[in-house]
């Protein structure tokens, strides 16, 4: 069996695992109460939907902000759109959300050429995972000094945001010491990178020399983005919070914060398992049972929002459908 199909038949192991947890969740809980609370959500799904367009928005605009300081500006409504589909993909492809934004770099590829997509879009990634850091960080701190938290939480969000942190500073670093020293290094290892790098070292020269002017320039610039990222978090904290509320279980904000801080932590640890599915599920529950709530509340609460984002995903793939009939376009220059 050669790599690729076993990695598409580890996909789908992981993919059927996560769904089979996921059915025995729901029948231990029972579907009885999950339906009701589904049929009580009803036209919220609305504003949920709403709100998911927003902090999209905001993620769209991080984007626009970043290709305009330091690139060429592009249409916002072009770089929202493709910004959710980017979204949708990263449900479908488990490659910790990373499969959609490579996306990005192709969508845009008709306006702005490869030397300035991959750059832009690998310094607004490390943007969207600094201002994750900092949610995940200030809901950590505020869960530890307001709420009773088991150990049993502790540990793994801590190991999170570890995680989260040598992320950061691998792509800083390597955007830094740009591609042809860290390709360079690799190829000693896998020979046919160092081929395809021989080959196109004027491109990867042409985009070290854009990730050199990235962190040259003013650093103020990357500021907005990075607020709009934060921003992007907390309204996501919001609709926990409207859900909570709609099932008769309403949470302060810190715990909302919290909540969404240990599963955010937790899909991020087995973000090889596509989109989460019974991970998600079980985090609800576990995090939901230790603040008090029943666990039909947090079975409810992760199916409501994946609902949405299932939403979102075929919103994003017509979008996505709607590019592929569109007449392809010269790379920019």
């Amino acid at each position: 069996m050669s790599p690729k199909t076993a990695g598409k038949w580890a996909k789908g192991v992981l993919a059927g695992l996560g769904f089979l947890i996921f059915l025995y969740l729901v029948r231990r809980i029972g579907p009885g109460a999950l339906a009701s609370n589904l049929k009580r959500f009803g036209p919220w799904f609305l504003v949920t939907l709403a709100l998911a367009c927003g902090w999209l928005f905001c993620q769209a605009l991080a984007w626009w902000l970043i290709q305009k300081a330091y690139f060429q500006r592009l249409p916002l409504g072009i770089l929202y759109r493709i910004r959710i589909i980017s979204d949708g993909f990263n449900l479908i492809l488990p490659s910790a959300n990373l499969g959609g934004d490579a996306m990005r770099v192709f969508m845009i590829k008709g306006d702005v050429p490869l030397r300035d997509g991959i750059p832009s879009v690998l310094f607004d990634k490390t943007i969207e995972y600094t201002g994750s850091l900092v949610f995940l960080l200030g809901g950590f701190l505020l869960g530890l000094a307001t709420l009773r938290l088991p150990m049993t939480f502790i540990l793994p969000v801590s190991i999170s945001l570890g995680v989260t942190t040598m992320v950061i500073v691998v792509f800083v670093f390597a955007q830094k010491r740009g591609l042809t020293f860290t390709l360079t290094k690799l190829g000693r290892l896998l020979p046919r990178l160092r081929g395809w790098a021989e080959k196109h070292e004027s491109q990867i020269e042409a985009m070290d020399r854009n990730f050199s002017l990235l962190y040259t320039r003013s650093n103020t610039r990357a500021i907005p983005p990075l607020l709009l990222q934060v921003l992007a978090r907390l309204m996501g904290v919001g609709e926990l919070m409207l859900i909570m509320a709609v099932l008769k279980s309403p949470v302060s904000f810190i715990q909302a914060l919290f909540i969404s801080t240990v599963v955010t932590a937790g899909n991020t640890a087995f973000f090889l398992l596509p989109g989460q599915w019974g991970v998600t599920e079980g985090l609800n529950i576990l995090v939901l049972q230790s603040l008090g709530y029943p666990a039909a509340i947090g079975l409810s609460l992760s199916v409501i929002r994946r609902v949405r984002r299932l939403i979102m995903t075929g919103l994003g793939l017509v979008f996505f459908a709607a590019e592929k009939r569109k007449p392809p376009r010269k790379e920019g220059p």
